[in-house]
């Protein structure tokens, strides 16, 4: 008996489900239609860049925060430099002292000049000496022999002289010479200390900032990012769609940050180069009215319209199995030739008419 019961029970079960399914059926009908490439992509500001170290250490300051206007040459952060500010000391105390001695009142070059004034003065005395025997000469008053020992002392003393004022020439450009080297190693020890205090490069927004203080840096290594400008979106492109999108197009933006409202946009740029990271083409956008309130690197949807068409014959596309078949009332099973779609509606473009019955296809 109780066999009897659960089996009467089971039965009439079965019963209730059967007359409360009922088969969904459409048939095709015309519309106007807008084709659209579907793309993903981001916002960013029309001119960003990195910040990076030039070498490495250990942050001391980074007064910046996300979001503060910059100016030109604002600071961004500064890298201790102890050792870099002691070695700007040791070459400037360098070229104070080269510079010092290239001076004319340096003790060598006095000394040098010194042996100068006393040879000219020999010189002076020589050649005078010497004149005074020529007379006597004349007059046979001292021998030939004297009168050549005169000559070859005047003789010696000027080559003395033009050696020793050779010698503070030389002297004299050889401490040009270190102290144009020692101004060039103050210069290089400066421009290394200047890669220790990182500045901006014009005016901008910060957008992000990826270290704090006391945090090491390595060189190359990013610091913090800078925008400027309008904002312009980023969309990625398939290469079976890039050749449908043209410069003037229009698309309907869906932004993460406004999940109930649409925007629109214009597209302005086709990147003519494949980017093998994203495995697509880029296109750049701009949009025809900025909204409120924006932030870069948001997440976006977009449909960018490529034709209008009117006229269109199309069914629901969960009617659509196996990518090309529809079912029949008769349960005829007909391959259907399809043109564009999307999750709501597709294309026909030949195989059924708008007389055509058709069931939805069970999952």
């Amino acid at each position: 008996m109780i066999n009897r019961i659960k089996s009467t029970s089971l039965l009439l079960l079965a019963l209730m489900l059967v007359s409360c399914t009922k088969t969904e059926k459409t048939s095709a009908v015309r519309k106007d239609i807008e084709d659209a490439v579907f793309t993903s992509g981001y916002i960013e500001m029309e001119d960003e860049y990195m910040i990076s170290a030039k070498i490495s250490g250990n942050i001391s300051d980074i007064p910046i925060k996300e979001g503060e206007i910059l100016t030109d040459n604002s600071l961004i952060a500064i890298i201790e430099s102890n050792v870099q500010a002691e070695q700007l000391k040791d070459a400037e105390a360098v070229y104070s002292q080269s510079k010092q001695n290239a001076s004319g009142n340096s003790p060598q070059l006095l000394q040098l000049q010194a042996q100068i004034d006393q040879a000219q003065h020999q010189v002076a005395q020589d050649r005078i000496n010497f004149q005074r025997y020529q007379e006597l000469r004349t007059k046979n008053s001292v021998s030939q022999l004297d009168l050549e020992k005169a000559q070859l002392q005047y003789q010696s003393s000027q080559n003395n002289l033009i050696s020793l004022q050779k010698n503070y020439l030389d002297t004299k450009n050889a401490l040009d010479l270190s102290k144009r080297r020692s101004a060039i190693g103050v210069n290089q020890q400066q421009d290394v200390l200047k890669d220790y205090t990182i500045r901006s490069e014009g005016n901008g927004e910060v957008l992000n900032v990826f270290k704090k203080k006391g945090e090491l840096v390595k060189q190359g290594e990013n610091i913090a990012r800078i925008g400027r400008g309008d904002f312009k979106l980023k969309l990625y492109v398939s290469e079976d769609d890039i050749a449908k999108v043209k410069i003037g197009q229009k698309a309907a933006i869906h932004l993460n940050t406004y999940p109930d409202q649409d925007f629109t946009a214009t597209i302005v740029k086709i990147l003519p180069a494949f980017d093998e990271t994203e495995q697509s083409y880029i296109v750049e956008a701009k949009f025809d009215k900025t909204p409120e309130t924006v932030f870069s690197g948001t997440q976006l949807q977009a449909n960018i319209e490529t034709s209008k068409r009117k006229n269109v014959l199309v069914i629901p596309t969960s009617y659509i199995s196996k990518g090309k078949f529809v079912t029949l009332e008769n349960d005829e099973k007909r391959e259907v030739l399809i043109g564009s779609k999307n999750n709501e509606w597709t294309e026909i473009r030949s195989g059924i008419s708008e007389n055509d019955i058709l069931i939805k296809p069970k999952d």
